[in-house]
């Protein structure tokens, strides 16, 4: 007789985990590499 198999959902939702936190590293390391000198501000538009 044969043990049956553990739900393995708990390795996927790691695996989408650390995809995540590894996507937002990268999306930090390159926003912090390219820094913007000003934000440039809307300007109001006239009331009609």
């Amino acid at each position: 007789m044969t043990k049956p198999r553990g739900s393995r959902l708990w390795l996927w939702i790691l695996a989408a985990f650390l995809v995540q936190l590894a996507a937002w590293g990268a999306w930090l390391y390159v926003a912090s590499t390219h820094k913007v000198a000003e934000v440039p501000l809307a300007t109001p538009r006239p009331s009609r």
